[in-house]
């Protein structure tokens, strides 16, 4: 199987996110999967281009000499130990981890609620014929795009079923949802649950998303049962921490 991994920034490369890139870089290469960091594309325009092009492998027909791209975020981090299983394991279309974590929606802030959940729920089903599916209690499901893998089948269905995302984008704003509602997860959430698209939820272990105001809080948002291979460092002022503070956290997430 021919595998890429596929990372993108857009404006100056933080040393976070250098980081991440040399050691997705050096993951790769371990295990035969090549590698491609895209700086300061330009293969969308406008105003969220620089969320969008994690989609690019959906629209770049480079992308198709590959029978699974794997996008992942420049804050996420490979563990010194990460197998090489997200390589090879069984995937439809598309496949993301889903957040289940408390903690997660607990630290949303006020704007991110049920309520807009909803109305976003129910733009995606009235105007984009999808559905996204639901919790036992009504909520809904939410998939993290900080980690996406994509089959070479999957980039050809979400080709010809995804909806243009310009149209999306304005939907959303008619619909008064906030700016994040407007971005490529919540248009994943969407678009993956349209007719034609197989959707597969990868294990936590491949995006574990790690949640804190700063380092000395400790505040980790573990992970379900499974050893973590990627972790996603979603703390605040993030360029202030050396290397060694990230790799510290990541080892012991």
């Amino acid at each position: 199987m021919k595998t890429l991994i596929y990372q993108f920034w857009k404006g100056p490369v933080p040393a976070y996110a250098g980081l991440s890139a040399r050691l997705f870089k050096a993951y790769a290469q371990r295990h035969g999967a090549d590698y491609r960091f895209d700086e300061n594309p330009d293969f969308f325009k406008g105003k969220y281009s620089e969320y969008y092009h994690a989609l690019r492998p959906i629209y770049d027909d480079s992308f198709l000499a590959y029978d699974r791209v794997i996008y992942i975020d420049a804050d996420v981090y490979p563990k010194q130990a990460a197998p090489a299983d997200i390589l090879t394991c069984d995937v439809d279309h598309i496949g993301m981890v889903e957040e289940l974590a408390a903690e997660i929606r607990e630290d949303r802030p006020r704007w991110l609620n049920d309520r807009n959940d909803n109305r976003w729920a129910m733009v995606c089903g009235g105007v984009f014929r999808a559905s996204p599916p639901r919790l036992p209690d009504g909520k809904t499901r939410a998939f993290n795009s900080g980690v996406i893998v994509y089959s070479r089948e999957g980039l050809v269905a979400a080709r010809r079923n995804f909806p243009n995302i310009t149209a999306y984008s304005a939907a959303m704003r008619l619909a008064f949802l906030p700016r994040f509602y407007r971005l490529d997860q919540n248009y994943l959430g969407m678009a993956c649950f349209r007719q034609g698209m197989q959707f597969t939820i990868l294990e936590q272990r491949w995006n574990h998303i790690v949640k804190a105001a700063a380092l000395d809080e400790n505040r980790l948002v573990k992970a379900a049962p499974g050893d973590t291979a990627f972790v996603h460092w979603q703390v605040r002022n993030r360029k202030d921490y050396s290397e060694q503070e990230i790799m510290d956290l990541v080892e012991s997430a």
